[in-house]
């Protein structure tokens, strides 16, 4: 199968080969609705962010995709651990005083507690401390000790994280908490964007940010799109395509980024529950209305292994594909399909099956 280069749209999480993409048929309807299609991509987020537009006017269409960068800037600027934002002024008042926020970082912290709810905890937001924890061990060459990991788990749990939504408050209970928002929030931005250009007259779109994507309508040439999910264990192919409209789509995957300590890698997917990495399926991805939605039941998905995962999109009401190997089939994976999605996933890889 080959994708069009003009019209890739392509984004990974801490990388740039992306988890999902867009497909398109070269010479189609698509391409004779091209001079009406805009296409802009940043990088953002640590992704690159790709975003098409069709419109009457391709100068609107570019005028709204530019509108959709600078929300999806906003999102940065409140809500990165990397710089001074709402998030990291949360963090220095834990244990004191209770932040003001703007109502898109509470939105946020709102939907995290609700997806922890239905995950079971397998999405914390609460778990900066864990991470850098982590991190810094693995830079010094080691894993963390049991008692660092004790220590730091009193630290971790939406329980301690306490939301006021009349005076648009948060406050973390325990001094030294933190939150980090990177397995929700990149959804969030998307659905901003989004929002953007469906405001500016926008009826046939798509944002996509590596992992995270959403589509407004129908693609420019009428017909649903068509969303590639590579192959966990090949990432240079395609495993399967998706039809959606209207709809978001959020992958997250434990095979791109790792810890590695002594010459072992260990999974960079943390389990908040555990502190220790987690035993995941290869990938989880979820389809639902909104990506922040998505992108928070993805994230914690993959924590809970592949049963586990099927478990949470049936609990949350959403559809969705869980990756696993296949055992007994060297380089071979199972494709676990929820039945809402019946007829619109086409398998594409040959060493490959569904299980529905």
């Amino acid at each position: 199968m080959r994708v069009n280069r003009r019209r890739f749209l392509a984004g990974l999480g801490g990388g740039l080969g992306g988890m999902l993409l867009a497909l398109r048929a070269p010479g189609g309807a698509a391409e004779r609705a091209e001079p009406r299609t805009a296409v802009i991509g940043r990088l953002m987020l640590g992704t690159l962010v790709e975003t098409e537009a069709s419109h009457e006017s391709v100068a609107a269409a570019r005028d709204a995709l530019r509108a959709g960068f600078d929300r999806i800037d906003d999102v940065d600027r409140l809500m990165s651990v990397f710089h001074d934002s709402e998030v990291t002024r949360l963090a220095r008042g834990a244990g004191a005083e209770a932040a003001a926020l703007s109502e898109d970082t509470y939105r946020v912290l709102a939907e995290a507690r609700a997806v922890a709810a239905v995950t079971r905890g397998a999405l914390d937001v609460t778990i900066l401390p864990l991470m850098r924890l982590w991190t810094a061990a693995a830079e010094s060459g080691r894993v963390p000790s049991r008692a660092e990991l004790d220590a730091t788990a009193r630290l971790v749990g939406v329980d301690g994280l306490v939301l006021d939504a009349r005076a648009r408050t948060a406050r973390l209970t325990a001094p030294g908490a933190g939150v980090d928002l990177g397995g929700i929030g990149k959804g969030y931005a998307v659905d901003v964007a989004t929002d953007a250009l469906r405001a500016r007259g926008v009826r046939s779109g798509i944002v996509n940010a590596g992992g995270d994507l959403r589509v407004l309508g129908r693609g420019p040439g009428g017909t649903p799109w068509r969303i590639g999910l590579r192959h966990p264990l090949r990432p240079e192919s395609l495993l399967l395509a998706l039809s959606i409209e209207d709809e978001a789509v959020c992958t997250s995957g434990n095979y791109f980024r790792y810890f590695t300590v002594a010459g072992r890698h260990y999974g960079h997917v943390l389990d908040p529950r555990r502190g220790t990495p987690a035993e995941t399926a290869l990938s989880a991805t979820v389809v639902a209305s909104q990506a922040m939605r998505a992108d928070g039941l993805a994230t914690g998905a993959l924590v809970c292994g592949v049963h586990g995962a099927l478990d949470v999109m049936a609990a949350a009401g959403v559809d969705g594909v869980v990756v696993s190997e296949w055992k007994g089939h060297p380089g071979g994976v199972v494709a676990h399909v929820t039945r809402g999605l019946a007829g619109r996933v086409e398998l594409l890889d040959p060493t490959a099956v569904v299980s529905a």
